[in-house]
């Protein structure tokens, strides 16, 4: 007789590899119905800080109907797209409130959040737990690629960033450059979402890359994908960035001063953040200023060693830099490199080929060779001649 079968996105698949290769220590498997409630009540799980409880509840009438029917020992297969991606030995099924749940994730219940219309729609309202094994080998891989790096350069201080490169500017570089100073290694985490978004997770990769490549010491750092799952979402973001990395065999993890991760909140008359409230985590946290450019300084500048006022500061604000490319205008070169300027816009308008080769082979210098460049040349091109001026 065929197993019976639980149906399950790439998302789920992708957290539960995070937790099948040890990258969620001290949490190692599903946990049952008490352990939810303990860790409910405490945010805390075998005396490490730990916001959430770690469940498997998938949506869906025809999953509710197979988890209801499930009973202790039972073995049930894991179905994504189609396909056999895992399977588990039942040991407990119960029920969860989701709103709770949700609000214990992101703060809120409110539908009009992303975050929670999304998980609303993934979380049902049965959880299972039990021993199982998933068919993803990405979090093993690249943490073999970690320990390697590490072994090769005998780092012993070896820090950590969360990246999602929505766009990568000059800030960011900075950012990494201050931590590289003083430690060893650089593990640079780029978030990899589960959700469709204007500018594709390749290309955030990319343009990180690029950066990586031509401006860092080749051994000093590791560039390497991190699922972006909902776990990592809402105010627990820091909390699981500090667990994966720490668990990854990061000592540092860097975290911009502005950062919403940091959940600022008044208590006992002074201003506390959520760094306040970790236990059990052993990660050294890199708190960074927030960097800015200075017309009086001329260069990039930490706000905590600048005397200009902020009438003089330009702002690496991620969400107009990106609305600049989404409108198809090149950002300042002082905000972003030009070639992930190019590398970006490219992406986003593929259709501009064959427009943007007529235009800079009429006004741009020439050999007189017609140029087979690809696309990302032409915009690289035009920057330069922004630069371009007279003498007189």
């Amino acid at each position: 007789m065929p197993n019976k079968q639980l149906y399950i996105d790439n998302e789920a698949v992708a957290t539960l590899g995070l937790l099948q290769d040890g990258l969620l220590f001290p949490v190692t498997k599903l946990m049952n119905k008490e352990e939810t409630k303990e860790v409910c009540k405490t945010k805390s799980y075998k005396g490490s800080s730990y916001p959430v409880p770690f469940l498997l509840a998938p949506s869906g009438k025809r999953n509710e109907k197979v988890l209801k029917s499930l009973k202790k020992g039972d073995i049930v297969d894991f179905i994504t797209c189609g396909i056999k991606s895992g399977q588990m030995t039942v040991d407990e099924v119960f029920k969860i409130d989701k709103d709770e749940r949700i609000k214990t994730i992101y703060a809120t219940s409110n539908p009009e959040h992303p975050g929670v219309q999304n998980t609303y729609k993934r979380l049902g309202s049965y959880a299972v737990c039990g021993d199982f094994t998933v068919d993803f080998d990405a979090a093993k891989q690249h943490k073999v690629q970690i320990q390697d790096a590490i072994k090769n350069t005998d780092a012993k201080s070896v820090s950590a960033i969360m990246l999602a490169g929505k766009p990568f500017h000059r800030a960011h570089e900075r950012i990494i450059r201050t931590s590289l100073v003083n430690n060893d290694l650089m593990v640079i985490f780029v978030l990899k979402p589960y959700t469709k978004d204007s500018l594709s997770y390749e290309t955030r990769y990319k343009t990180i890359e690029y950066f990586c490549n031509n401006y860092l010491p080749k051994d000093k750092f590791v560039l390497v994908p991190l699922e972006n799952t909902y776990i990592f979402g809402g105010i627990n973001e820091l909390i699981f960035n500090a667990i994966v990395a720490k668990n990854y065999g990061c000592t540092s993890l860097v975290v911009g001063k502005s950062s919403v991760g940091l959940g600022a909140f008044y208590e006992k008359k002074g201003l506390n953040t959520i760094l306040n409230t970790l236990e059990g985590i052993n990660i050294k946290m890199e708190i960074m200023s927030k960097f800015v450019y200075c017309n009086k300084c001329s260069t990039l500048v930490s706000t905590n060693a600048c005397p200009h006022g902020f009438h003089h500061h330009v702002n690496y604000h991620s969400e107009s830099i990106m609305e600049l490319l989404e409108l198809g205008i090149i950002p300042p070169t002082l905000l972003m490199r030009k070639e992930i300027s190019s590398i970006i816009l490219t992406e986003l308008f593929p259709q501009r080929e064959e427009k943007l080769k007529k235009i800079y082979q009429s006004i741009a210098p020439s050999s007189g060779l017609l140029d087979d460049d690809e696309n990302i040349n032409f915009y690289e091109g035009l920057m330069d001649l922004y630069h371009t001026s007279s003498l007189t």
